[in-house]
């Protein structure tokens, strides 16, 4: 099966979105796949920037049984999106036992017609977090250098282990990535130090920068890359940079929650 690629954290405004739609680009517009993104936030901030890209079919239909709609086909080298929105609310409610095999189920459809399938996830562990770890073959954990980011990291590494431990042996943690990060920040170098040393094997060595032109891009539905300035080159670096090194260690073996040394 194709690789199907959560971005994950259980707290919000990390840049799970802004890296899920560049990824995707990434995949597309540099290396020619197909690409199928799914968004199972509420809030849609990704199908709003990928709407040029709808496949029309909803992100919430994969987590019936028989969905009705027509799942995109990948034929073709460029992304289709399975739109989210607000009915997503409605799965927290749903049984468990009912919703995540279904949606396992129907990712792996989806994943056949794909050379990969992006996830973009809500800012909490539910079921939609659940159902997506549980059909992912990685999971990339972006964080910024905020306190309380850093102590959120701990949870996931948990919940990754968790996941891989009782019900996706599969599962790989591609990695930490360093969101936003202002080098002339102390108190973010202490901040990332401190992650580094706790989490060595697993922070990405690579950074994002806080730059403008990333969200001026996002805003025009285009990548950073598209963009004809200066900080466009500078973000576009970084970001192919960080992007190939995920890359790498999704293609290679031994990069799992079975080495974390998290306990669950």
């Amino acid at each position: 099966m194709s690789n199907v690629v959560v971005f994950g954290n259980q707290k919000g405004g990390v840049g799970k979105s802004t890296l899920s739609v560049l990824y995707a680009h990434w995949l597309a517009d540099v290396h020619r796949r197909s690409v199928c993104v799914i968004d199972l936030d509420t809030q849609a901030n990704t199908s709003k920037t990928l709407r040029r890209f709808d496949s029309g079919a909803n992100a919430v239909e994969l987590f019936g049984e028989e969905p009705s709609l027509g799942i995109p086909g990948g034929s073709e080298r460029g992304i289709a999106l399975m739109a989210g929105g607000k009915r997503l609310a409605d799965i927290e409610l749903a049984r468990p036992e009912a919703v995540i095999p279904a949606f396992r189920k129907n990712v792996a459809s989806v994943a056949r017609r794909f050379d990969t399938v992006v996830i973009d996830t809500p800012p909490a562990l539910g079921l939609r977090m659940s159902a997506a770890l549980i059909a992912a073959t990685a999971v990339v954990c972006p964080i910024e250098l905020e306190e309380y980011s850093i102590d959120g990291v701990t949870d996931m590494l948990k919940t990754i282990f968790g996941v891989r431990q009782r019900y996706n042996p599969r599962l790989q943690l591609a990695g930490i990535v360093l969101n936003r990060f202002n080098p002339h920040s102390v108190r973010q170098k202490a901040a990332m130090q401190q992650l580094v040393d706790s989490y060595r094997e697993f922070v990405i060595p690579a950074r994002i920068s806080t730059r403008s032109a990333i969200p001026e891009a996002l805003a025009s539905g285009v990548p950073v890359w598209d963009l004809p300035k200066s900080s466009a080159r500078e973000a576009s670096a970084e970001l192919k940079t960080l992007f190939g090194l995920l890359q790498q260690r999704m293609d290679s073996a031994g990069v799992g929650a079975s080495a974390m040394g998290v306990t669950a």
